[in-house]
């Protein structure tokens, strides 16, 4: 089976030994994605070319702490609120909206992951998420909500697609730090003078997390995207710039990610310090011939 060709912040894999806590160099340290009691994060992932006009044949939630590996049929629910599978030039890939709530099955908190089972007149494939955490009180997450609405992103075996009222979100253990604070300028200097022609005055904004492999691969198409919507704490910010810088951890499995973006909050002086003008001999200040005359 071909490992589906998933960037989204909830991975999906073509074998559940493939999620991030069952590597070597965690020791089963799970750092789940977190999401919003009664909610699935959206998701995308292009299906394998032996899976074309495949159908959603099962979903099933699995508690990821049970023993006994305990889970619910949940594909019913999928289906009703934004699951579909859409056809894009060579790929089928299955789309997830995660916009509206899933009262019926998901109404505890806990740590859960999918087993998403497709089929079609040939084949049958089972994909397994990585471990989400729903949780009730999500007010101490940064959360970033980034789409695109000019295209489409080409990766190699498929595509990243943005249908209507796709959005990826994600939710992190963090917030907005201090701020830094950067200056430009455009000067020129003549006759002992600097004239400056342009000044900009900038505020980036900058916040760290400690996240897993999978999530980071999530975060490199952040800056990619035409619309970045940070939120953290009561406040919202329109990102037009994104940067991420990550740091592996002696672990192994985490990485300390420093992330800044700015916001059309730009100072802009086109003016800038002009030397006083020294004007002795003309009596209007106009030089023109009449100084020259004089």
């Amino acid at each position: 089976m071909t490992i589906p060709i998933c960037l989204s912040p909830l991975k999906f894999y073509d074998k559940l030994s493939k999620q991030s806590h069952r590597k070597s160099y965690a020791f089963g340290n799970i750092s789940p994605l977190i999401a919003k009691l009664h909610t699935i994060p959206s998701f995308q992932f292009v299906l394998p070319a032996n899976m074309q006009n495949a159908t959603l044949k099962e979903a099933h939630l699995y508690d990821a702490k049970s023993d006994n590996a305990r889970y619910t049929y949940i594909e019913e629910s999928l289906n009703e609120t934004g699951f579909f599978i859409k056809r894009y030039g060579n790929y089928d890939i299955a789309i997830y909206l995660g916009n509206l709530p899933i009262q019926k099955f998901i109404m505890y908190e806990g740590i859960y992951y999918l087993k998403l089972i497709f089929t079609n007149n040939t084949d049958t494939a089972e994909f397994y998420s990585e471990v989400f955490c729903l949780t009730n009180n999500t007010d101490d997450c940064l959360e970033i909500e980034y789409w695109n609405e000019s295209n489409n992103f080409n990766i190699k075996g498929g595509l990243v697609v943005f249908p209507k009222q796709f959005r990826f979100k994600l939710l992190l253990k963090t917030e907005i730090g201090k701020p830094e604070y950067t200056f430009e300028e455009e000067s020129t200097k003549r006759l002992g003078y600097t004239f400056v022609e342009s000044q900009v005055s900038k505020k980036i904004y900058k916040f760290n997390a400690i996240v897993p492999e999978f999530i980071c691969d999530a975060m490199r198409l952040i800056r990619l995207c035409d619309n970045k919507i940070i939120r953290s704490r009561d406040d919202e910010y329109e990102a037009i710039t994104f940067e991420m810088e990550p740091e592996w951890q002696t672990q192994g499995d985490l990485a300390s990610v420093t992330c800044e973006f700015e916001t059309d909050n730009v100072i802009v002086n086109l003016g800038g310090f002009m030397p006083e003008r020294h004007t002795n001999g003309d009596f209007n200040d106009d030089f023109n011939d009449d100084f020259k005359n004089n």
